[in-house]
């Protein structure tokens, strides 16, 4: 039985103290107790049963993983096709399109068999059956598309010690306690310690966003005095409540020189060692961070979108609204056949079952159908297209969309919170700036400016005091083919992307040799300048010698031979930190090559350039020489430290791991939009600052007033969470404190991984007003694993998708493929793209769906009839929304759409100017077809079968149609004799005739009441002019549903959807072949239009432009709901000097003014 002493919670917490403490002062208060307790890395090999000596036992393997678990995390199986349709079905609005199809479809089947009442229903079924389709093709798609990106846990031969014997195993059958042989070039397979002498150097930038290798070793902390310590403010960043500065700067030590904790997933940069295994499986720090989000947000339990949460509620709403308007006319409809019943009117004398079972029935069929067209059949379409359509094009914006929803949630943004290392900068170190021949320059001047002697000098120093481990190297991606990782060369644009290997810092000095050399050709070619250096200078040479780097000389030299003919038999190439270099230069190389003394003005100069480079946030490393005549070795080839002295400067360099060019603007961009900007990092403050004021997070006038600040982590964490080093901090947080911080922290330096997911966490929970938002809306952006937790929880997560680990691509909604921060700033205006676009059919169906329910009702009230009959309604309804969800969803963004505020996440679906159109031009709609159904059509005395006019008219109407209208209404209202054939009465002589054998005979047959209301629902081309009518009403009304936010000119920008164009055509054509073609207009219920007619339902139509115009002129004031035009900003000085509302500004695209009106909470 396997007697070990720890388990995997004890070595979990253990980690996670390591992690949350990592600078110097820290790590001795918090870790070094407990590191002591368990007995040191000694004390732990012995409570694991295990030592780098000889390992595990190999027979121990099955009880170590039963006890510490498997160094593998099976991947979630895809999700079959049949799991995405039940998912889309879970829509509340398409449960509701179910239910309402099934009843149109009983009705229309028993009921309105003959007049193909059924296909309503079926109608309803298909567009369901389609946007379920649609979606659930578009999710699995994306999930093939992304697993095909992402390469799956690979099953890799790592090195191991076991039974005293080194061997190669399956990295899955690591186990706690094994000890694994790491060598350059290694991804750590698990989490562990490593302890005895070794030369490791681990890059940690994945998971901590440090830019630089950590030493691995027992814990070494800097020796007092050989570290800067930070100014004032940013000791005031240290958790030590109540100390004085003085006392501040005596505790203060920077990060540990060694540490012995490493992590899965993290690389060897340089070295060899052997690493002792503490966690594997789900229990390492990689996979602690992927723990499940915990959303206790009720309002977002459901795990539905923004929109989807809106469009709920309004169909909700509607449904509600249907239903009322349904029961109301049935009502109705029945409380006027009672009077009419009471007042014995025509064919209502007395109860015949044959004639008023069916009246009843057709009541409850008015009702359902209003109930039915109420709702927006085509709005999931309309959404779903929306969503296809933009993630389609995102895709060649760059942003693969995994999860559909973040694609909208995106238009609703207010803070990202972005991660430095690879998002905002390139992740690899370069040289930004130097100081060469006593001037400061870019170094792709430098080649121009000084002479080939120093040029070659200067590459030469900064090629050959380099390892020949550092190179740079064509970027490459695993990828699965036939079951097998393949290594693939990423390229960006056409082309070879970069990528380093070994030490960064030395590799930024080889690729300004690359610089220096001019070369044009791509990474990893052999011909690149430096490489010409390390073939003539080797690391195997003879006679070549060398002085380490320590953090105490804070320098390296090396000593190379040199050819005949040179300056020196002997050349010595010192590098290292710019201050302790210059104390040991005394001459320097000009333009010219000549060596000069260094003078007060000189050293002053550098001085002065030293510190100009610090203050830009650049790290600054000096390069000298010194001829020698013979060589100083000693005779075991060491070099002594003394030979350091008298050297040449060559030149000062400054590097940094840059901003991506793109940043600057893309963040400008940002807070035009209204969308602030959070930079969290593992840099330290300085650093931190420094890059975020070069990118336009920090401004002068936010750091000058305090409304925009930067702090460290340990201050962050002190001040907002109510208990330390907890597992889960997320669900910790002081939220009266973290409200007072969060509104202006721009920068967190010196962040652990868990402080981004308690900056999002807190940020979603607050509830104060920050910019007009009482709830954010918060994205997040992240290439490293330690991001990995914070893309979870944010409402909307994006990876880079070269730079990214496969962890943070798991967890991310959207993968930005060429790791471009502008990219993001693309899913922002799609985003918004796929609000306005679905609002816009919104607009425009609800426009339909009013006007329509109003005939209906009216004419169901007034009529008794509704004059649109449920298969024209239907086709308006399904087939011309379908169309027109096709047309308005696939709107390309407006170029302002980036100089508006973000959608408020309360911000009602409806805007002020939405409601306005919606309401006017329906109220317009409605007034021009009740004119075509009563103020046309004459009451006939006489006609010819089948004409449609009258021989002789009782009521002259306008134009010469005959009247579609019911018979007995026409009789009621429009003629005043009752042309009613009484009911038989046998003591009324003029209800009956006498035959010629004196037997009564009634003047009503008992098949009258039958056949005339069989007689009013033929077709007549009266009511063929109204459906038309309102189709061409609908068909322009689809132009002015392009804008949204009150544009006068409704045709900016048309002629570029060409996909809108057609569809308009196509959408015209088919009316036409719908009431003129024999079949489909029998269908339908019209009758052939003639082409006077059809002019004048296209005119009738073409009111609905010039009306948009005068619609703008209604009082937005007159409706509910805050306008979304006020979400328009306008530049930066209008929102400082608060100028940015109530002005006219013209749109960018289309030239014309757009009202911004007053800031109005509803």
């Amino acid at each position: 039985m396997l007697d070990v002493k720890l388990d995997a919670e004890q070595i979990k917490r253990f980690t996670l103290l390591n992690v949350n403490n990592r600078l110097g002062h820290d790590v001795r208060d918090k870790v070094m107790p407990v590191w002591t307790e368990m007995g040191e890395a000694t004390g732990m090999c012995e409570k694991l049963l295990t030592s780098t000596t000889s390992g595990v036992r190999s027979s121990e393997k099955e009880e170590r993983q039963e006890k510490f678990g498997r160094n593998y995390v099976e991947p979630p199986p895809l999700t079959p096709f049949w799991r995405f349709c039940l998912d889309a079905l879970e829509d509340p609005t398409l449960q509701f399109l179910i239910v309402a199809a099934i009843v149109s479809l009983l009705v229309g089947s028993i009921f309105e068999a003959k007049c193909l009442g059924y296909l309503d229903g079926i109608a309803i079924l298909v567009a369901v059956w389609v946007v379920v389709f649609v979606g659930a093709a578009q999710e699995a798609g994306k999930q093939v598309q992304f697993r095909s990106l992402t390469d799956s846990a690979s099953d890799e031969l790592v090195n191991v010690v076991r039974d005293g014997v080194q061997t190669r195993i399956s990295n899955r059958d690591v186990v706690v306690g094994d000890c694994v042989v790491l060598s350059t070039g290694d991804i750590l397979c698990a989490d562990g310690i490593i302890f005895e002498r070794n030369t490791l150097k681990i890059f940690e930038g994945s998971l901590t966003g440090e830019s630089h290798a950590i030493i691995k070793g027992n814990y070494e902390f800097k020796e007092k005095g050989h570290f800067p310590v930070p100014t004032d403010l940013d000791l005031q960043q240290m958790n030590t409540p109540g100390a004085t500065p003085e006392e501040r700067a005596a505790k203060y030590e920077p990060t540990p020189e060694r540490t012995p904790i490493v992590f899965k997933g993290t690389e060897v940069q340089d070295g060899e060692g052997r690493m002792i295994v503490i966690g594997v499986g789900t229990n390492t720090y990689e996979n602690t961070l992927l723990g499940d989000k915990d959303d206790d947000d009720d309002d977002e339990s459901s795990g539905r979108s923004i929109m989807q949460r809106k469009l709920d509620d309004m169909t909700i709403l509607i449904t509600k609204v249907g239903a009322v308007f349904g029961i109301g006319i049935i009502i109705i409809l029945f409380i006027r056949f009672g009077i009419l019943f009471s007042e014995k009117a025509c064919c209502k004398e007395e109860w015949d079952h044959t004639v008023h079972h069916m009246q009843w029935i057709k009541f409850f069929i008015i009702g359902i159908t209003i109930f039915v067209v109420a709702v927006p059949e085509g709005l999931p379409l309309a959404v779903t297209i929306a969503l296809a359509f933009s993630v389609t094009k995102m895709m060649s914006d760059m942003n693969m969309v995994k999860t559909s929803s973040a694609c909208e949630t995106m238009g609703s943004a207010t803070t990202i919170c972005s991660d430095k290392t690879g998002t905002l900068t390139t992740s690899m170190m370069t040289v930004m700036r130097t100081w060469i021949a006593g001037e400061q320059m870019e170094p792709k001047e430098v080649a121009g400016k000084v002479s080939e002697k120093l040029r070659e000098k200067m590459m030469a120093a900064m090629t050959i005091n380099t390892s020949d481990k550092t190179d740079i190297v064509a970027k490459t991606m695993k990828k699965m083919v036939d079951g097998k990782d393949v290594e693939e060369v990423v390229r960006l644009e056409g082309k070879v992307m970069e990528a380093y290997s070994g030490n960064a810092t030395e590799c930024a000095m080889i690729k300004l040799v690359n610089v220096l050399g001019e070369f044009k050709g791509e990474a990893g070619d052999a011909d690149m300048p430096y490489k010409r250096f390390r073939k003539e200078f080797p690391e195997t040479q003879p006679g070549r010698s060398g002085i380490s780097f320590s953090s105490k000389r804070k320098r390296m030299s090396t000593l190379v031979p040199m050819p005949e003919g040179s300056e020196a038999p002997w050349m010595l190439f010192t590098k290292g930190a710019s201050e302790m270099v210059m104390t040991l230069c005394t001459k320097y190389m000009n333009a010219d090559g000549q060596v000069v003394d260094i003078d007060d003005t000189l050293r002053k100069n550098v001085e002065d350039s030293i510190t100009a480079f610090a203050d830009l946030g650049l790290r600054t490393i000096s390069i000298a020489y010194k001829a020698l005549q013979e060589s100083p070795a000693n005779s075991d080839g060491a070099l002594p430290d003394e030979v350091e002295a008298d050297l040449i400067l060559i030149a000062v360099v400054g590097i940094e791991d840059p901003l991506r060019e793109e940043v600057p603007g893309a963040i400008r961009v940002c807070r035009q939009a209204g969308i602030t900007v959070r930079m969290v990092t593992g840099d330290n403050l300085a650093t931190a600052k420094a890059i975020s004021r070069k990118a336009g997070i920090l401004s002068e006038d936010g750091e000058r007033t305090g409304s925009e600040i930067a702090m460290t982590g340990e201050q962050f964490r002190s001040r907002v969470l109510t208990a330390q080093d907890s597992e889960h901090p997320e669900k910790c947080i002081n939220q009266d404190e973290f409200d007072q911080i969060w509104p202006k922290l721009r920068v967190l330096a010196r962040s652990t991984p868990t402080d981004k997911l308690v900056l999002v966490t807190g940020i979603q929970k607050s509830r104060i007003q920050v910019g007009g938002f009482n709830r954010q809306v918060v994205a997040v952006t992240g290439d490293g694993t330690n991001d990995a937790p914070a893309l979870k929880r944010a409402d909307v997560g994006f990876a880079m998708g070269k730079a990214g680990t496969q962890v943070a691509k798991n967890a991310a909604d959207i993968i930005v493929l060429d790791d471009n921060f502008a990219s993001i700033v693309q899913a922002v205006k799609w985003g918004r793209c796929v609000y306005d676009n679905i609002c816009k059919f919104l607009q425009f169906q609800l426009t339909v769906n009013l006007t329509a329910c109003a005939i209906a009702v009216l004419g169901a009230s007034v009529l008794t009839k509704s004059p649109l009959t449920v298969i024209q309604l239907l086709w308006v309804n399904m087939i011309m929304d379908s169309f027109a969800s096709l047309a308005l969803a696939t709107e390309d963004p407006r170029p302002d759409v980036l100089k508006r505020r973000p959608y408020p996440r309360n911000q009602p679906l409806l805007s002020a100017m939405m409601l306005r159109s919606l309401v006017c031009h329906s109220m317009w709609q409605i007034f021009i077809l009740f004119f075509l159904i009563f103020a046309v059509g004459d009451v006939c005395e006489s006609s010819a079968p089948g004409s449609h006019h009258c021989t002789v008219a009782r009521h002259d109407a306008l134009g010469d149609l005959k009247s579609g209208r019911p018979t007995s209404f026409d009789q009621d209202v429009f003629v005043e004799e009752d042309f009613c054939v009484p009911f038989f009465n046998p003591k009324d002589n003029s209800t009956f005739a006498l035959s010629e054998d004196g037997t009564m005979l009634p003047l009503r047959s008992e098949e009258y009441c039958r056949e005339g209301a069989e007689q009013d629902g033929m077709p007549t081309q009266h009511y063929t002019l109204v459906f038309t009518a309102f189709v061409m009403l609908q068909l322009f009304n689809q132009i002015n549903a392009r804008k949204i936010h009150g544009e006068a000119n409704v045709f900016s920008g048309i002629l570029d959807n060409k996909l809108f164009l057609s569809i308009m055509a196509m959408e015209f054509f088919m009316q036409v072949l719908m009431v003129n073609t024999p079949g489909f207009n029998t269908a339908m219920g019209c009758t052939p239009l003639t082409f006077s007619q059809w002019v004048g339902c296209f005119f009738i139509g073409l009111t609905e432009l010039p009306l948009n115009l005068v619609i703008r002129r209604v009082p937005l004031r007159w409706f509910p709901g805050e306008s979304a035009e006020q979400a328009l900003l306008e530049t930066d000085e209008d929102r400082e000097t608060g100028g940015g509302f109530g002005k006219k500004r013209r749109s960018d695209n289309d030239g014309v003014p757009l009202l911004v009106m007053g800031s109005k909470a509803i």
